[in-house]
């Protein structure tokens, strides 16, 4: 949680220090193209496959043989995270190109150019972190994995507050070696307290290797349709043309990076949190525990998703402005981020159940499944996107996304049912109306503070953070007094956990 704090802040620096520019556009496809050779060969594969592989060798009680096949997959990720680097430093100019062919006729093609190469160094470095993250929640290691993130987006703040003052944006991507090279150091320590230690050893023929390949496939093209995805966004969006201060590319991804931030509090850090567990259930062939384990994490979703859902609707205008409206951050970027943040959050609650959903299929190994349902949604979400964007404008491409979330999570979530049968299916229904009436009252009573008391307080950053507090805050009373009548029994269970603690001395 507060690691997603602290990237928003990141956000935040870098609202006030580039706004929604041009130059800030160049750096959103200078960030993702590399992200997404790293998520799509080493990070996000690493997050999905290791998990469940390492967790087989642990369960069979062989410690030197874990050892063994941890050292091999970590030379692995060396070589591939080298190779991946030198590929992208080549390949950068026909990238840049082919993921944002509009903006030759902006100019920014060689800014976009220089930002990629920068950054591609520093996803060298994350995924040696991500697998240090993996290494760790496999041995039931939580604590570490889970502050290395805010050493990164700490370091990634002062880098830019001192270097962007003095080379631009260029010092955004320079920063962001040094966090990823920070988040990595911090979990070698806790790694060799964990029992890793390193070998030269790069056996491709072990059976672990030939697995995790094995898995790591079809879950590279998972991956390639959830990032494909969400390039689709941005591909559409370079052909807007920019605003006095405001580039639709960059508009996109400060509503995306909002939108995202509960989703990483929340669904993320609950399916963090119960995919070790899913994976044992799994490896176990505990089919009853592995239902119900996705039924708690899809029920503990809704009930604390919901609620921010509404509140985003309700108080788009109002956060935006607090968040990002100084520097170099005009009021014409808060109104076009907070329409495109209101499009994306219309899909937040299929967003964070997606996270929980795949998990579970990731648990039963079944990659392929996550992938054929979305590579299904990838011409979908262009057709949405080009045919709302003409209406629309970036607007019209974030409710595109959103409806495409909706889609693939409804589709996974039939499947999951028809693989593992009922799971819960009613008692997490009932839970999801009674939460979503108790939300729906939630963004009514913040909308009305929001539209009716808004003379009463100015448009200065403090003035806002009181319209916020007070809206949001009466909101929250409203949807935990509705939760607690409508019998929410997640939310009883809260209570009855806080109270537990609370009886005990010394909790």
């Amino acid at each position: 949680m507060a690691s997603r704090l602290l990237g928003l802040l990141r956000e935040i620096v870098a609202a006030a220090l580039f706004g929604a520019s041009n130059e800030k556009a160049a750096y959103v496809i200078g960030y993702y193209l590399p992200f997404f050779f790293q998520r799509l060969l080493l990070g996000g594969t690493l997050s999905i496959v290791f998990i469940p592989t390492i967790t087989e060798y642990l369960t069979r009680g062989d410690r030197a043989e874990t050892e063994r096949v941890t050292a091999t997959l970590f030379n692995l990720i060396l070589l591939l995270g080298a190779a991946m680097v030198l590929l992208g430093e080549v390949l950068a100019p026909l990238l840049v190109r082919l993921a944002a062919p509009g903006f030759a006729a902006q100019g920014l093609i060689p800014l976009a150019i220089e930002l990629t190469r920068i950054i591609f160094i520093a996803m060298f470095f994350l995924a040696l972190a991500v697998y240090a993250t993996g290494f760790l929640q496999a041995h039931q290691h939580f604590t570490v994995p889970a502050l290395a993130p805010l050493l990164f987006n700490l370091v990634i703040i002062g880098g830019t507050l001192w270097l962007g003052p003095r080379i631009g944006i260029t010092g955004l991507a320079i920063a962001w070696v040094g966090g990823t090279a920070a988040q990595f150091a911090m979990q070698w320590p806790a790694m060799r307290r964990a029992g890793f230690r390193y070998r030269p050893l790069l056996n491709l023929r072990h059976p672990a290797v030939r697995k995790f390949v094995r898995l790591a496939v079809p879950a590279m093209l998972g991956l390639a349709v959830l990032e494909v995805n969400a390039y689709v966004s941005r591909f559409f969006a370079s052909f807007l043309p920019p605003g006095p201060g405001v580039n639709a590319v960059a508009v996109l991804d400060y509503a995306y990076e909002v939108m995202q931030a509960p989703v990483g509090i929340i669904a993320v850090s609950i399916a963090t949190a119960v995919f070790p567990t899913l994976a044992r259930q799994a490896a176990e062939q505990d089919s009853a525990g592995l239902r119900a384990t996705t039924a708690f994490g899809l029920r503990m979703v809704l009930v604390l998703i919901l609620p921010v859902l509404a509140l985003m609707l309700a108080l788009a205008d109002p956060l935006v402005r607090l968040l990002f409206q100084r520097g170099e951050f005009t009021s014409g970027a808060t109104a076009a981020v907070a329409a495109a943040l209101r499009g994306y959050t219309l899909g937040l609650g299929a967003v964070a159940a997606y996270y929980i959903i795949t998990r579970a299929f990731y648990a039963l190994q079944d990659m392929a499944t996550p992938v054929k349902v979305g590579g299904g949604m990838i011409l979908f979400n262009a057709v949405l996107a080009f045919l709302l964007m003409r209406p629309l404008g970036a607007t019209g491409i974030a409710l595109a996304t959103s409806i495409v979330n909706v889609t693939n999570a409804a589709l996974l979530l039939w499947l999951l049912r028809r693989r593992l049968g009922t799971f819960e299916g009613r008692r997490t229904f009932v839970t999801g109306a009674r939460a979503s009436a108790a939300a729906v009252l939630a963004g009514l009573a913040a909308a009305g503070v929001s539209v009716y008391a808004a003379g009463w307080f100015g448009p200065d950053t403090l003035s806002t953070a009181l319209l916020l507090l007070v809206a949001a805050g009466l909101g929250m009373a409203i949807y935990l007094l509705a939760s607690w009548a409508l019998r929410v029994e997640e939310i009883r269970a809260v209570r009855d956990l806080l109270l537990r603690r609370a009886a005990v001395p010394g909790a």
